[in-house]
């Protein structure tokens, strides 16, 4: 019987000890996986140009699939979106160096180039940063699209689901004149619709930001280019400051177009420290630094010390206190700006082609 008793026991230690076991593995994988988005990769360049963002860019996609575990390779829809910025002009736009490199890994890991899409407001604006061939080379037969990459414009109206917009009560300011109930109170107007290429049709998107200042934001980097930048009847936004920052976290908070962001990769080839979205040469800064994360609010809190040091530097007061669309964004689970939660990883920047 005594026998018997301490089997008992000896069966139920062990199941014990299996089953703590278990709740610890399941505990750290959940830990791993909530860290995902808590990592921040850093290369610094020795200068920016095409091969030195090839390396980089390669470096970088590779050090995120090793901290991840996560292979970038073409899923269901086989396709992605590129978010690019180019309101303020070729002086202050994403630079084609980093777009060529992004698509050159995503080929590299099995997407085709017309699958591939870049997105921005004005195509007028995209073909003067080079982002499309001139109306001239048009004419002579150039295809109308980014080297083969297909451009989606959101001031086209092309693009957009009549199911998938932000919904906000400021009304432009354009309407202040109307008069006629029946438009005052148009339910179109308080309506910003979301370009369909970045989220519904693509296997994730990938945010391409530069750095500015910007009434309202504060710092208009990754968060801004990702919302401001990316919705129809934005004017509405930029005209009324106060309301930017809240309209701006709410639709990076729309579950579908945050789970599809995979990363953000943000060059600090270019950044705009005063002057907001006019583009101002003698206000500009470079510094060889690519940063890139799952997480904009962490890229956006570096993106404002930057402008806030080159800011001291030459004489203008800080953006102080912390633009709250970083707190908005932290509160509606975005992302931190919380360094000691934010595992920052230094990618050396190698000569030796991957």
């Amino acid at each position: 019987m005594k026998k018997y008793i301490k089997n008992i026991l000896k069966t139920v230690i062990f199941f014990a000890l299996l089953t703590s076991m278990l709740q610890m593995h399941q505990l750290f994988a959940q830990t791993a996986n909530s860290n995902i988005n808590d990592i921040l990769f850093e290369c610094r360049v020795p200068s920016f140009n095409d091969s030195n963002y090839n390396r980089a860019v390669a470096l970088l996609f590779a050090s995120y699939e090793k901290q991840t575990g996560t292979k970038i390779a073409p899923a269901q829809k086989a396709k992605v979106g590129l978010k690019i910025y180019t309101n303020s002009g070729a002086g202050m736009c994403t630079p084609k160096g980093l777009v060529d490199a992004v698509i050159a890994q995503l080929e590299k890991r099995g997407y085709k180039r017309e699958n591939i899409s870049l997105v921005d407001m004005s195509r007028r604006k995209m073909r003067d940063c080079g982002f499309l061939p001139r109306v001239s080379q048009i004419q002579k037969g150039t295809p109308d699209n980014y080297k083969g990459s297909p451009v989606v414009d959101i001031d086209s109206g092309k693009y957009f689901n009549s199911q998938w917009y932000y919904d906000n009560a400021l009304m432009p300011k354009a309407l202040k004149g109307i008069t006629a109930s029946s438009d005052l109170y148009n339910p179109e107007f308080r309506k910003s619709y979301l370009p369909v290429p970045l989220f519904l049709t693509v296997d994730f998107w990938i945010n391409l930001p530069v750095i500015t200042d910007m009434d309202g934001l504060g710092v208009c980097a990754a968060l801004g280019n990702a919302s401001i930048w990316n919705m129809s009847n934005n004017e509405r936004f930029l005209k009324q400051p106060a309301n930017a920052s809240m309209a701006s976290a709410e639709v990076c908070a729309i579950p579908e177009l945050r789970s599809s962001n995979l990363l953000t990769i943000l060059s600090f080839e270019r950044g705009q420290y005063v002057g907001g979205a006019i583009f101002n040469a003698r206000c500009s800064f470079s510094e060889n630094i690519i940063l890139m994360s799952a997480n904009p609010v962490a890229i956006d809190y570096l993106a404002w010390q930057a402008i806030n040091r080159h800011r001291r530097t030459f004489g203008f007061a800080p953006i102080d206190p912390m633009p709250p669309i970083l707190n908005y964004c932290r509160e509606l689970k975005i992302g931190d700006y919380d360094f000691r939660k934010i595992k920052r990883i230094d990618v050396p920047y190698s000569s030796k082609k991957r």
